[in-house]
């Protein structure tokens, strides 16, 4: 028959009373159902912690894309930071020409020629195709170090290949030549001058049509053709055949 002490052992539910066969725990022992619900809260807790966590990552991360949308509509944004794409002998902007030769022209004081092999005449500026190929080297050397898009990848591809190509090809353009040799002196005329056309390139559309329709290299040129391309060999060989 059951006693007062086996009684008390149960536990008690919500309301009061000990559930049928329950056993109430132990003097010194932990309820099962705290014990339980305890390790609930616990797991509650770190879920909400997670949460936490994540809803401040996202807000950071927003706050960031955010950032950098309000930068790319920035119409002014300096070349140092984000340099736009495009070719120095395409160019048809006054003002923007003479900004970004200023750039360049700064870009190369406090970068390129601390390269001790890189060469510069007096007549750097008087070639196009020198202005052409530092530019795109200063763009593509602000585009690895860029604060958020750059990489030490993009670093050391620069300096082992971009730097050292743009340069063995300027040194090369360069090489010999002075400001002097851009002008008419003393009766000589100017050894660097303006290329010329490129040879027959009026004939681009009976050529396009020919390889169209034939896949074949073409039309046979006509004698008129055929003469106007020996004056243009003669004019490339300075006169001499």
């Amino acid at each position: 028959m059951p006693t007062a002490d086996d009684d008390a052992r149960r536990p008690v539910t919500a309301n009061g009373h000990h559930p049928a066969g329950g056993t109430a725990p132990a003097p010194g022992e932990e309820d099962p159902t705290t014990v339980a619900l305890g390790r609930a809260v616990q797991r509650a807790l770190h879920r909400i912690d997670t949460v936490d966590k994540n809803v401040l990552q996202l807000a950071a991360d927003v706050a960031a894309l955010g950032g950098r949308l309000a930068r790319s509509a920035e119409p002014d944004e300096p070349a140092e930071t984000q340099p736009a794409v495009r070719s120095w002998l395409l160019t048809t902007d006054t003002e923007r020409a003479v900004a970004d030769l200023a750039d360049l022209a700064e870009w190369m004081g406090r970068v390129y020629v601390r390269y001790t092999r890189a060469q510069l005449s007096s007549c750097w500026l008087w070639h196009p195709e020198v202005i052409e190929e530092l530019w795109w080297l200063r763009c593509a050397h602000a585009d690895a170090y860029h604060p958020e898009n750059g990489s030490w990848l993009r670093v050391g591809d620069w300096h082992d290949r971009q730097r050292t190509g743009v340069e063995r090809r300027v040194n090369a353009l360069l090489g010999g030549c002075s400001l002097s040799r851009h002008v008419d002196r003393n009766g000589r005329p100017a050894e660097v001058t303006e290329p010329a056309a490129p040879p027959l390139a009026g004939h681009h559309a009976a050529v396009a049509a020919h390889w169209a329709t034939t896949r074949t290299a073409g039309p046979s040129p006509a004698p008129a053709v055929v003469a106007e391309a020996e004056q243009a060999e003669f004019a490339q060989h300075g006169g001499y055949r």
